[in-house]
């Protein structure tokens, strides 16, 4: 047997009639390839740029496949990819929504410099044709970094022009959320460890990044799942051409061992040579299939808050279509509403608790409708035209 591993929709609360229609989120990342997940069986890739580049970006410059486009891919994929290869099972809450894909790391072992992470956080801020209302970024800015400040600055400007910026805080327990997670106004998402269940009893928090430099407001502002979350793998790399070699044998190996207990009628017998070689064959290709993280022939389980941010930026794609007159405001204020907060776990590390996505989206219907009940001690306020 191996790992099961549940699916988003399976895991969260998921409001199961918005997946993002009629909203486009920027994804803001190292590198991207355009995965069947993300084009199948619709093409939603409104455009792709590559900021590393001074000419405009080309299909060429997304067919790389070097390991760097991982990252990327399986960040957006988790978020809003449909699920195509695993029959929609792997699918993202935001499986409908419009994407752009914004590169941000010319080759493999290049580092991720604050110039370019405020580039490409400008090149969407200048491109209000593009209809772009969510930007995720699953990356940060070291603080030293000498344009860590342009690109706090870039996503602020972002933020007041109606676009909700969601970023990763960081898996450095003990230490800040770096640029852009840092900024007041961008939605900074911390992790959880939900174990693997439906059950919110067991939810633990995933060591992130929390806290703030000097007056800047704390972060992170909420939490998502962190661990073992579904993400397809890039064609032709090496870990996507292993895994269904690896369950092709695995599936043969089982057959030929109930094959042996039914001739045997009995359990594997380990004293007979073929029996036992049987045996240390299976527990290898199962083992290494549990260390690559392989969950199918196509798709991995990875961890960390840059799949966590993704899934908040989902949720908000879903508030956007429930309701598509919501400003950044409104939508902080909806998903703060409606988190959950994490027992045990101090207001500091964990903002206003863990994302509620059902609960956010009927908020921002009811906001949409007028029929939102305030809060006690909060003000009354109409609902946005629109």
């Amino acid at each position: 047997m191996t790992e099961h591993v549940l699916a988003l929709h399976e895991r969260l609360d998921v409001h199961p009639e918005y997946a993002g229609r009629g909203v486009t989120i920027a994804f803001v990342d190292s590198a991207f390839f355009p995965h069947a997940d993300l084009i199948r069986p619709r093409d939603r890739l409104r455009a792709i740029a590559d900021i590393t580049h001074d000419s405009p970006a080309t299909a060429d410059d997304f067919l790389d496949l070097h390991a760097h486009v991982w990252h990327g891919t399986m960040t957006a994929c988790c978020s809003a990819g449909s699920g195509y290869l695993s029959g929609g099972r792997y699918r993202g809450i935001a499986h409908e929504a419009e994407l752009v894909l914004v590169k941000v790391v010319r080759a493999p072992g290049e580092s991720i410099t604050g110039a370019a992470v405020a580039r490409a956080l400008k090149w969407v801020l200048e491109r209000p044709e593009l209809g772009v209302r969510v930007v995720n970024v699953s990356l940060g800015v070291s603080w030293d970094d000498p344009h860590a400040a342009a690109v706090e600055q870039v996503a602020a400007a972002l933020v007041s022009s109606g676009v909700v910026v969601v970023a990763a805080a960081g898996n450095l327990e003990g230490a800040p959320p770096s640029p852009p997670a840092s900024v007041a106004s961008v939605l900074s998402v911390g992790g959880i460890d939900d174990n693997n269940t439906l059950l919110s009893a067991d939810d633990e928090r995933w060591p992130s990044s929390a806290g703030a430099r000097s007056s800047r407001t704390p972060k992170p502002d909420l939490l998502a799942p962190a661990s073992r979350l579904p993400a397809p793998m890039v064609p032709g790399t090496h870990t996507e051409r292993e895994a269904p070699y690896l369950f092709h044998l695995l599936r043969v190996l089982e057959e030929t061992e109930c094959d042996i207990r039914f001739r045997h009628g009995r359990a594997l017998d380990l004293e007979r040579r073929d029996d036992a070689s049987l045996a240390k064959i299976l527990s290898a290709v199962r083992q290494r299939i549990v260390d690559q993280k392989y969950i199918s022939p196509s798709y991995q389980h990875v961890d960390g808050t840059s799949f966590a941010a993704p899934i908040v930026a989902a949720v908000v794609a879903q508030m956007l279509e429930a309701c598509p007159g919501l400003t950044p405001a409104d939508v902080r204020e909806g998903l703060r509403a409606t988190c959950r907060p994490l027992a045990g776990v101090p207001p500091l590390l964990q903002g206003a608790g863990v994302v509620v996505p059902r609960d956010a989206v009927i908020w921002a219907r009811q906001r949409g409708q007028g029929t939102l009940k305030p809060r006690a001690g909060a003000p009354s306020r109409p609902p946005p035209k629109g």
